[in-house]
């Protein structure tokens, strides 16, 4: 299909790999460099048929990999029953952290924090080894994107960290920055997710863990060959992949979920557009192609009646996640003008929602990933993640 030639060159910068990925070494620059708002490029790698990583296979003698979740975060008595139970367990912490700049704008990182000896079985590599606290890890993809490595710095919440290890994106979710769980002074906090090694049976695991949680958002289970990514909010491509494709910009003068975000970023990506149906839309100019060839689809395939365009409820919106459960959470798609809401009336947040098959797929062929398949569903949510099918 001619959306398909399109699109292999339209979202050029979604890195493919899983815990094998290659990616290339980072340059060698200063510790003291810091990027400024606005510059924020980085050589975007090949792409082939999907954004969503293949899963790792491991032999059949192996003990399974469990990945345990929840929006919000993992419960105490969750985290403590998971650690008393098993005997490989891996609690992560995961939080948004900022790295400075010199101009006093921040930098939104996606960040994890890791017992190197409790993941040990996650990382059977250990590329984490050396990771103490004071110090600090970058995701492959991360290092690449930053041109950092082993022996520089990052100064993020005022604190200067020395880079120790790169670790491949499978192992460490994909994130950006990865600090010691012994840390006390990391600035990540919450336990979001818990990788697990064990021999019992899906089923019988499942029953465990589900009998161990109590908590107010609901719980997510998957093993290694269910989900691209082990790690929290599995199925959405992690934040480092829309830097990569879309570009990083800097904020400040944030409140609550809101901030003022880079007028260099801004000027650089945003645009205002009309695409068909929708009419008039803010979006990132990567992200408007995607849309303008999605409703120009569906009303040569007489399906625009599919979307409403009174139900259009923007694209975008530099803001953080408005979090079901109260709880601090990353930041939005839409401040990347990389996520649209449509016939939004009729499909909120925590419902099934009404949309149609062939609108959820027709925007799947051109690259949208779905909310109403999240752990708590968003079905007017649509945003950049999946390359097309076939």
């Amino acid at each position: 299909m001619r959306r398909s030639l399109q699109l292999v060159t339209l979202l050029i910068g979604v890195v493919v790999g899983y815990a094998i990925a290659v990616v290339a070494s980072p340059g060698v620059v200063a510790p003291s460099v810091t990027p400024e708002p606005g510059d924020r490029t980085a050589p975007a790698p090949t792409i082939s048929s999907t954004t969503m990583p293949a899963s790792t296979t491991l032999p059949a003698s192996w003990p399974e990999i469990y990945l345990v979740w929840s929006t919000g975060g993992l419960t105490p008595d969750l985290v403590n029953g998971l650690i008393e139970r098993f005997d490989e367990v891996s609690v992560v912490r995961g939080d948004t952290v900022e790295l400075d700049t010199d101009d006093g704008w921040l930098v939104p990182l996606d960040g994890l924090a890791i017992d190197p000896v409790a993941h040990i079985p996650f990382d059977t590599g250990r590329s984490l080894r050396d990771l103490a606290p004071g110090t600090i890890a970058l995701g492959e993809t991360s290092s690449s994107f930053r041109g950092l490595g082993v022996g520089d710095a990052m100064s993020i919440s005022g604190t200067s960290y020395e880079i120790v290890a790169i670790a491949p994106d499978g192992v460490v979710g994909a994130a950006e920055v990865i600090f010691s769980a012994s840390d006390e002074n990391a600035p990540v906090v919450t336990d979001r997710y818990s990788l697990v090694s064990t021999d019992l049976e899906r089923n019988e695991f499942e029953s465990i863990v589900r009998d161990l949680y109590d908590g107010p958002a609901p719980l997510r289970i998957r093993s290694h060959d269910e989900t691209p990514w082990m790690r929290h909010g599995d199925a959405v491509l992690p934040q480092i992949f829309i830097k990569t494709a879309l570009g990083e910009f800097a904020y400040s003068s944030r409140s609550g979920s809101e901030f003022s975000q880079d007028p260099v970023y801004v000027d650089a990506n945003i645009v205002d557009a009309e695409v068909p149906i929708l009419g008039a839309v803010t979006c990132h100019e990567t992200v408007v192609e995607m849309l303008h060839g999605a409703m120009n689809e569906l009303v040569e395939e007489g399906l625009g009646h599919l979307v409403d365009p009174a139900g259009f409820a923007g694209c975008w919106n530099p803001r953080y996640i408005r979090a079901t459960t109260g709880k601090p959470a990353g930041i939005s798609r839409h401040a990347w003008g990389a996520a649209i809401d449509l016939n939004a009336a009729s499909n909120p947040v925590g419902s099934a929602g009404t949309q149609d098959s062939r609108l959820v797929a027709t925007m799947a062929d051109w690259g949208f990933t779905w909310g109403g398949d999240w752990l708590v569903p968003d079905p007017m949510h649509f945003e950049y993640g999946i390359l097309p099918r076939g």
